[in-house]
């Protein structure tokens, strides 16, 4: 025989984990906001640090002017000759983990930065660089400079392990030729475009 219907729904009952060690559940994606004490893009906690479209352009340059700029910790310039999307810009980075859970000291970590690169891009370089204390910064590059894969729009990462620091920063320099980086891990050329 069978039951008659009840008038309420009976709930659906909430799964049980299947295993105790999948660790905490990925923390959404973080967004940056222009922080005006630092002058640049900052994230709260979670599993990436979004520039958004922050960085986006760079300088004044014709059609792209960068909103905020110059978006750098010690105030680098950028280089103001050139247009949007046909000379070098760039216009996001992504810090990011694999495993769930925030950003924190030890976790590896990829660096994303979406950049233009002119012509066919094999005139412009680009360096990454970490700083442990976003309030007084000392630069670090992340492994060797790249030149870019192609020209026009192009990603290009760098990995490293989060180091001991409550606030930390990284660092793009793209720059046409094989210009150095000078005071602050800044680029001075005029074509050239640092966050």
């Amino acid at each position: 025989p069978t039951q008659p219907p009840t008038p309420v729904p009976t709930p659906v009952p909430t799964p049980m984990p299947t295993d105790a060690n999948d660790g905490p559940p990925p923390s959404p994606g973080g967004v940056a906001s222009y922080d005006e004490v630092l002058g640049a893009p900052k994230c709260s906690f979670a599993s990436s640090c979004d520039s958004g479209i922050l960085l986006n352009g760079r300088a004044n340059i014709n059609n792209g002017a960068e909103p905020n700029q110059p978006n750098t910790l010690n105030t680098c310039t950028d280089g103001p000759f050139g247009s949007y999307h046909s000379d070098e810009s760039i216009d996001k980075i992504v810090v990011s983990k694999a495993s769930g859970g925030d950003l924190t000291e030890g976790d590896p970590v990829t660096i994303t930065a979406t950049i233009w690169c002119w012509g066919s891009g094999t005139s412009d370089r680009i360096d990454f660089y970490h700083a442990a204390d976003a309030s007084q910064p000392e630069w670090t590059q992340i492994g060797p400079r790249q030149v870019c894969p192609g020209g026009g729009l192009q990603t290009v990462t760098a990995q490293i392990v989060l180091p001991q620091g409550a606030l930390q920063a990284v660092r793009a320099n793209l720059m046409y030729g094989s210009g150095t980086a000078g005071v602050n891990s800044c680029t001075p050329g005029s074509w050239d475009d640092t966050d």
